[in-house]
């Protein structure tokens, strides 16, 4: 059983060494795995020497300093090898550096994409229907109602408020496609004016705190955070049935750190749980844009307990 069980072992030491001198070259020869193939193929060498006593009187070589030497090459190949192997483990960080940096550059092209067609589209609504709608109230505004039957007169009062109220929908699109706010006052702004818009008609009580300075945002930070507050609100207003929301944006250092909290039904924290899938496309819209600006976030959340969440993004 011994004298198998040393002839496998020695196969497989030599199948090892075989093995490793193979992939030198996709090592590109590094220096570190040609120690460690030499120290394999030593290795096979002493397992040479143990087996021949079984079958010759002597060794293959009677002088045991060689089989010693031997010994503290491969401990010497080995040692230096490992240390060496660093360099194989440092290109492997910079691959997945290159592969986190380039998926960061395809999503903010992917978002920065998505935001110049939504603001196109806004343009040729605001320019294309929006004057279309005007003359068409302004044609209904000039006909003279006296002359009209009173079914004809409602018909027409009709029309009028109908092309009126197109008008403010219309405008609303395309002031969400492209908030001319944002462009034109900041993000403070827009935010302040979204959220009176969309909480007018509610109960909940917003507070709003700002503390940054609006020329340390760049354009596409400002629309990720507009993008970002605007679906959070509109998730609390839809799902939360919340009464009051917080939303603090501070200036940190170098870092611009957002947090968003309702006191609304909340619900099983997806990042806590392992494998679970992120709820709706809403929240898969903030985790691309928080990931396109090299952000990171943390959610607090428990089905009756509310809802928080904090984005922590780099100004520069």
């Amino acid at each position: 059983m011994l004298k198998f069980a040393l002839v496998v072992s020695m196969f497989f030491q030599l199948g090892a060494a075989v093995f490793a001198i193979s992939l030198m070259r996709r090592t590109r020869y590094n220096i570190s795995w040609i120690l460690i193939s030499l120290g394999l193929i030593l290795m096979a060498i002493r397992r040479l020497f143990d087996f021949s006593t079984f079958f010759w009187a002597s060794r293959l070589f009677e002088n045991e300093e060689i089989n010693g030497w031997v010994g503290v090459l491969v401990s010497i190949f080995m040692f230096v090898g490992v240390i060496f192997i660093r360099k194989i483990f440092n290109l492997q960080d910079h691959v997945e550096l290159l592969r986190q940096q380039n998926e960061q550059n395809v999503l903010s092209a992917i978002i920065t994409t998505e935001d110049k067609a939504r603001q196109s589209f806004a343009r040729e609504l605001h320019d294309g229907l929006g004057p279309a709608l005007s003359t068409i109230k302004m044609t209904l505004s000039a006909v003279n109602s006296d002359t009209l039957t009173p079914v004809n007169k409602k018909i027409l009062e009709s029309a009028y408020h109908a092309t009126n109220n197109s008008i403010v929908v219309l405008k609303e699109i395309a002031d969400n496609l492209s908030p001319h706010l944002l462009k034109n006052f900041g993000l403070a702004k827009a935010i302040e004016t979204f959220a009176n818009q969309l909480l007018a008609a509610t109960n909940i009580e917003f507070d709003l705190k700002i503390n940054f300075r609006e020329d340390l945002l760049s354009d596409e930070m400002k629309n990720s955070c507009y993008r970002v507050v605007s679906e959070l609100m509109n998730n609390t207003l839809k799902h939360a049935n919340a009464s009051t929301i917080c939303l603090d944006l501070t200036e940190q250092g170098n870092y611009l750190i957002m947090n968003y909290k309702d006191n609304g039904n909340g619900f099983e924290n997806f990042q806590s749980l392992k494998n679970s899938p992120v709820p709706g496309m809403g929240f898969n819209n903030i985790l691309s844009r928080t990931k396109s600006l090299k952000g990171t976030y943390m959610i607090q959340t428990a089905p009756g307990n509310g809802f928080s969440m904090e984005l922590i993004l780099p100004l520069s």
